[in-house]
């Protein structure tokens, strides 16, 4: 086990550095869940005139957030292609610094709201960049683990954030109370903004620079730059090798090739030069010395070769489809399956927003609270054991999900199970409360109210397991090529979209429509998880550049040409050189 954790270090740091921006999402999220009702801020702002005022003023903290994120996902999209994934991590981590300064330091709620909207941009840039780029980065054995642990981020941030938000409910008089619990969010995301100095650029994104440049010279009459530089590929002429290593499996995509002239010796040049060529500008960096510096292996290793081939043949196909077209959105016309998984994404994105987690987790004390739990502090707390369960199981539940349930059930199976799990859910919550209606002059809460509280609770193993590391994955892993970057930008903006409409709504229809607001999420899992087991096709240990195959836009023979095509091409460079 710990060779296995040595030999992917690098992929396991960079996934770290990642989620420290995405667990922001979930600290973000739950920390006004516990500012909006502790009585230092509600009375530093006003916020007791009446319940429906205070509706809408926490509404609006949670609704210019999720705008900024909106706004913010529109803009990064264009510039994740024009300066790279890198560069816009920093400027989210900017952002994320800078909006959680001016929340702490707020003595109005413009600046409450200014902090919010800017932190919200810095959020928006990370929540698309994080999953892309690490499934980017990831191999296809370990990018489930990578790309759906960032739900246990997120869960993970909710979780510190509600906590620290009870740790200082006990001062209810100072200001202390809440500006610590805004401050925390600073904590993370300096230590985002210094990690990013230490992850290199995505190995597919130098890929795609890479046939960029390389159609701007062939116009200009220019000879092409090397994909494999020549120190990664050339014999010195006193090498011997043994006539083993020119016999190639006949199922690899090197079948037919002499590889003699892209397996070099084992030199010091050969295994330092992908570190040193990785964390400079785009322009001495190489797709082939990132992915060789990402898997820890030599660039000399024929499994590097393999899967550089395999993502520039990916990028070659895009490339000549979008010069024979005419332009990108001509290529994306008439790429078959395009318009099916933008539907995709745009179709989980919206489900995401709705399955009922934004309602809980920025809002729990506020639902507790219309459960029966009237307290400030038991609606904190919800009731000790109930919260202390609560947040530990949904961080066993995403754990498992990642690192051992999404591997063996997938995804699609994933997406049934939870959409079933938590139609259930919602609507024996909404027949109780319906039911039972709450009391509001009781003076402790009721047997139906711990029912309704124990279904919330319920709710967690369903979301945390099945369906919230699966939103991320998939999300970020059906979309290729031209399409990856509007894919992802689709399934985010859907996201944001909901959410700023779920802020602004949820804590108005808590208190007006009371339990037939449950009917909403209640429908959506129902009716989405059945769609999933119907129409989603299973991606599970597929390459990203295998989704081309999988939703029919080439087939599998043509692709293998395609790669045996980039390294015959590699291999006359290295002879005409």
């Amino acid at each position: 086990m710990f060779v296995s954790i040595w030999n992917h270090r690098r992929i396991i740091f960079l996934t770290a550095v990642i989620e420290l921006g995405t667990a922001l999402i979930g600290y973000d999220a739950g920390v006004y869940g516990s500012v909006l009702v502790m009585p230092s801020f509600v009375t530093k702002f006003d916020f007791e005139s009446n319940p429906l005022r205070a509706a809408n003023l926490g509404g609006n903290t949670v609704e210019v957030y999720y705008l900024g994120a909106l706004v913010s996902t529109i803009f990064v999209t264009p510039c994740s292609i024009w300066f790279g994934r890198r560069n816009c991590l920093f400027a989210s981590a900017f952002g994320l610094v800078l909006g959680g300064i001016l929340q702490t330091i707020s003595q109005t709620i413009t600046i409450i709201y200014l902090g919010r909207i800017i932190s919200g941009l810095g959020m928006g840039c990370s929540g698309f960049l994080g999953p892309m780029y690490l499934a980017e980065c990831a191999t296809r054995e370990h990018r489930t683990v990578s790309v759906s642990s960032i739900q246990l981020s997120v869960v993970l941030g909710a979780f510190i954030s509600y906590w620290i938000g009870y740790g200082v409910s006990h001062d209810a008089t100072s200001d202390f109370q809440w500006r610590f619990l805004l401050g925390f969010q600073v904590v993370l995301a300096c230590l985002f903004f210094l990690g990013i100095f230490f992850v290199p650029e995505s190995p597919r994104h130098l890929a795609y620079l890479h046939v960029q440049e390389e159609a701007r010279r062939r116009r200009q009459g220019l000879l092409a730059l090397p994909r494999f530089p020549s120190n990664h590929r050339k014999r010195t002429t006193n090498e011997k090798v043994d006539s083993d290593s020119k016999s190639v499996a006949s199922d690899s995509p090197h079948a037919g090739i002499d590889t003699l002239d892209f397996i070099s010796a084992h030199s010091n040049i050969a295994h330092t030069l992908a570190d040193r060529m990785v964390f400079g500008c785009t322009g001495s960096a190489t797709a082939l010395s990132t992915l060789a510096y990402l898997r820890c292996l030599p660039v000399t290793s024929e499994a590097v070769l393999d899967e550089c081939a395999e993502i520039y043949a990916a990028v070659d196909e895009t490339e000549a489809q979008r010069e024979a077209d005419g332009g990108v959105w001509n290529a994306l016309m008439h790429k078959k399956g395009s318009f099916f998984r933008l539907f995709i994404v745009l179709w989980l994105g919206a489900w995401q927003a709705n399955t009922g987690q934004l309602v809980l987790l920025t809002y729990a004390p506020t639902v507790l609270k219309s459960l029966g739990l009237s307290s400030t502090k038991i609606s904190l707390v919800a009731s000790g054991g109930f919260t202390t369960w609560e947040a530990r199981s949904r961080v066993a539940c995403v754990a498992f999900a990642v690192f051992y349930g999404l591997k063996k059930i997938g995804r699609v199976t994933a997406f049934t199970i939870g959409g079933i799990w938590l139609g259930l859910i919602f609507f024996m919550l909404a027949a109780i409360e319906a039911t039972h209606p709450v009391d509001p002059l009781a003076t402790s809460p009721s047997n139906a109210s711990y029912a309704m509280v124990f279904l919330i609770y319920l709710f967690v193993p369903g979301f945390c397991i099945f369906l919230g590391p699966t939103f991320w994955l998939y999300g970020s892993e059906c979309c290729t090529g031209s399409l990856r970057e509007l894919g992802q930008c689709l399934f985010i903006e859907i996201t944001w979209v909901f959410c700023v409409v779920g802020g602004k709504v949820t804590p108005i229809g808590l208190v007006t429509i009371g339990w037939k607001f449950w009917i909403v999420p209640a429908a959506i899992n129902f009716a989405f998880g059945l769609a999933a087991w119907r129409w989603l096709p299973e991606t599970k240990d597929k390459s990203i550049e295998e989704m081309d195959i999988l939703f029919g836009a080439i087939d599998e023979t043509t692709r293998t040409s395609h790669i045996q095509q980039v390294l015959r091409d590699e291999k006359a460079a290295v002879e005409s050189a």
